[in-house]
């Protein structure tokens, strides 16, 4: 749910001012009278300011020039006017005047700009949102936002406390913008043109990426420095952080062949995993680093007559067109591949955390649920969930995260302890929800193709 936009409905806005006047007045609502009164739980752009305010006639006025301050608004008096200017509007006001000037257009106002002690008051909704903010309330304080938030954003992913990064992708090759959640504000990262995408660190402090050659860099997302870890120029497909952030594991070759593991500190390369087979794909590599399970893709067998090759005469057996889960233990003292599912339904979302249990979510060619599971050396599936139709499953600690689909209109997030199984519904959300991002205690969701996150019991959009 997002936050409301300033010009709500009436009876939104009538609910938010009873919320304004019973936590900055005594005075019976009966009787509306005016009392300047200092609120220090206004929440502007992320920040607890004190803007000095009064209630008259039951609406909150605030201060034409605390509010300019704490807004970071540019303003100037021009023929007696104070001209505010901020994310391309331009607002114009004037003191006993019941009117203001938001981009060349008169907007009214229910009772005049006011000036008490020196100071101008005008009311709170209109200017806000005449500068395109928007205003909110949780935990009973009022939530101020007049930050731009970044348009047509793709692939968020948390990065550390209160931050994420994400992508917008043009004729001139990517941009990464980290955002800070608490209050929308942007800052571009890193532009690249044929590179990976980055991937974030377990402590959120870095982030690995490639360039289009192949080389692979690190970024501190503190100082927002690369630097060059290795200027190898093999494929590298898929690129996994070490639980300590001392390497990085990858899939080498533009067939997947070869599981590797880069060291950071020296930029050197070992290949641990070396066994001819290609097309090994979604790499989970286990805390100690020695197992890892991964898919591996079987293709179409290709047929033919041989004297009748230039008619055509070709067919493919897609039914060996399969993906399947396999383990490796590269501690063991024969190292070897241990396949976990034979199945020839589609899986995705595969995630392990100790190298030899793995769930996915498989989805059959016949009718049914798409279902999420679980399977380990046994070869045995096990079904996790299947109640509804299953659209993506994260997992984050020791924890599953999922996203069904519940009926026509709505969506249903749930969690889902991966050592009791124990399964809470935690949030319903639109059917128009896509897909969830979730980190530790950090989680978003992405709708329409706007990223919104999770604070104090509601959706906040971060960018639009």
């Amino acid at each position: 749910m997002s936050m409301k936009k300033v010009f709500a409905a009436s009876v939104v806005a009538t609910a938010l001012t009873t919320s304004v006047v019973g936590a900055v007045s005594a005075a019976p609502v009966t009787k509306p009278v005016a009392s300047t009164t200092q609120i220090p739980t206004f929440t502007i752009n992320g920040n607890q300011v004190i803007v000095r305010s009064l209630v008259k006639n039951g609406e909150t006025l605030i201060a034409v020039r605390d509010v300019i301050k704490a807004i970071g608004a540019q303003a100037e008096i021009v023929n007696g006017a104070t001209v505010i200017q901020l994310n391309g509007h331009t607002v114009s006001l004037q003191n006993k005047s019941k009117q203001l000037e938001v981009d060349g257009t008169k907007v009214n106002l229910n009772q005049p700009v006011v000036i008490i002690g020196g100071t101008s008051y005008v009311a709170l909704r209109p200017l806000v949102s005449s500068v395109g903010g928007t205003i909110g309330l949780r935990n009973g304080q009022l939530e101020i936002s007049t930050i731009a938030l970044i348009e047509g954003a793709e692939n968020p992913r948390f990065a550390g406390a209160n931050q994420m990064i994400v992508s917008k992708n043009d004729d001139q090759g990517r941009s990464d913008y980290l955002v800070n959640t608490a209050t929308g504000k942007y800052e571009l990262l890193l532009t690249s043109e044929g590179g990976s995408d980055l991937v974030v660190s377990p402590s959120g402090n870095q982030a690995a990426y490639t360039n289009a050659e192949g080389a692979v860099y690190v970024i501190d997302l503190k100082t927002k420095a690369s630097r060059l870890i290795t200027s190898d120029t093999s494929i590298k497909p898929e690129l996994v952080w070490s639980a300590d952030e001392s390497s990085i594991y990858f899939l080498q070759g533009d067939k997947g062949s070869v599981i590797a593991n880069l060291n950071l500190a020296d930029g050197s390369i070992k290949k641990l995993v070396e066994d001819k087979v290609d097309y090994k794909e979604h790499l989970n590599v286990s805390v100690s680093g020695k197992r890892f399970v991964y898919t591996v893709t079987t293709l179409g067998k290709v047929t033919s007559d041989a004297t009748n090759v230039d008619e055509d005469n070709v067919s493919i057996d897609f039914s060996a067109n399969q993906q399947q889960l396999f383990s490796y233990n590269n501690g063991a003292d024969k190292p070897e591949a241990v396949k976990l599912t034979t199945s020839t339904d589609d899986k995705v979302f595969i995630y392990s955390v100790d190298g030899q249990k793995a769930y996915y979510v498989s989805v059959r060619s016949e009718d049914g649920n798409a279902s999420l599971m679980s399977v380990d050396t046994s070869q045995k599936p096990v079904t996790v969930y299947n109640e509804h139709d299953v659209e993506q499953a994260v997992l984050s600690g020791g924890t599953l995260y999922v996203l069904v689909a519940q009926d026509e209109k709505n969506s249903v997030i749930l969690s889902i302890d991966t050592v009791t199984g124990q399964q809470s519904k935690l949030y319903t959300v639109s059917s128009d929800v896509s897909s969830i991002v979730v980190t530790g205690s950090q989680m978003a969701i992405v709708e329409n193709g706007r990223v919104l996150v999770q604070a104090g019991g509601s959706w906040k959009p971060v960018t639009k």
